[in-house]
């Protein structure tokens, strides 16, 4: 009997072991429904976990629950910071909005390209070629315009204090100190290309850059390049699930998605190519239902063309 108990408590062990891989293998993502958004332009995508809210496409706000659009921020438009510990959003071209309202709260002298909410410091930093800005979100107020770097692209909170930032021409990625805001280490990844999107799990302290042609994980330590994925092409954005350990990869250039399993610290795979609809070049991804959100443009011209969000589950 006791010889039977082990062998049961070992199997069920060892279940338990390749459950995650087990689960990794079997992902398949697929578009579930397609939100039309019309004659309106989209850059950054941000998911707000708390809320339940999609920022970033044009000025539409979308509860995830139910993937409706739920309202507008007037005004809104590009890339947001969204401080859900603090009520309170700002859009990259300076609007600060109240989170459950949407409603406007003033207007900054801001224009940035990428931003990124710092928790630590309960700053929003948003930035444009050399030049930076810093909103502190507690008062929804700009309090620094210190400069955090040059050519810029996009970033992350590692939840310590500090963004990773993308040098995107150089195809680097520097740190910078949230709260003196000192620039440094840069870590320069041979072969990158050019730097675009940028993800991390901040429990392994991994990076997932989005290079020309390949995924780069690297350790945010000390800069090694602990894994190169080939992908299609680079991501805008790409995006990382804590949960399922799932980094995504819009490849826009097939109109793809490409799905990296986290199996280790160390041990990163492929565990599938979706269709997303559309040459999609960002992401997000929802941490309790693991839906994952992109964006495309339908159309012709410039004059014709159409916004389509699109939700795929696995």
């Amino acid at each position: 009997m006791l010889r039977s108990r082990t062998l049961v408590l070992a199997a069920a062990a060892a279940a338990l072991a390749t459950a995650p891989r087990a689960s990794a293998q079997a992902v398949h993502y697929h578009v579930i429904k397609t939100i039309p958004l019309g004659h309106t332009r989209a850059d950054y995508l941000t998911l707000d976990p708390a809320g339940r809210r999609l920022y970033g496409l044009g000025d539409k706000v979308v509860d995830v629950d139910n993937d409706q659009i739920v309202g507008t921020v007037e005004g809104g438009g590009g890339g947001y910071a969204i401080a859900s510990d603090l009520n309170r959003g700002l859009v990259r071209n300076g609007v600060v909005f109240n989170l459950k309202t949407l409603a406007v709260e003033g207007k900054l002298d801001t224009h940035g390209d990428g931003i990124r909410y710092d928790p630590v410091t309960h700053k929003a930093f948003t930035w444009e070629d050399a030049k930076s800005w810093e909103v502190d979100m507690r008062t929804g107020k700009l309090v620094g315009t210190t400069p955090i770097g040059d050519g810029l692209e996009s970033g992350v909170a590692d939840g310590r204090g500090y963004l990773f930032l993308n040098v995107e021409d150089s195809g680097f990625v520097q740190r910078v100190d949230t709260r003196t805001y000192a620039i440094g280490p840069v870590f320069k990844v041979a072969g990158c290309g050019h730097a675009q999107g940028l993800s991390m799990d901040t429990e392994t302290r991994r990076l997932f850059m989005a290079c020309d042609t390949n995924v780069m994980v690297l350790d945010a330590n000390n800069g090694s390049v602990v894994a190169r994925i080939g992908v299609p092409s680079r991501a805008d954005m790409n995006c990382f699930d804590p949960v399922t350990k799932l980094v995504f990869n819009p490849n826009r250039v097939d109109s793809t998605v490409t799905v990296i399993h986290e199996d280790s610290p160390s041990a990163f795979r492929v565990v599938g190519v979706f269709r997303t609809g559309g040459g999609a070049r960002t992401c997000a991804v929802d941490p309790k239902t693991h839906k994952l959100y992109v964006f495309y443009y339908e159309g012709t011209s410039r004059e014709n063309f159409q916004l389509t969000a699109a939700v795929l589950a696995p």
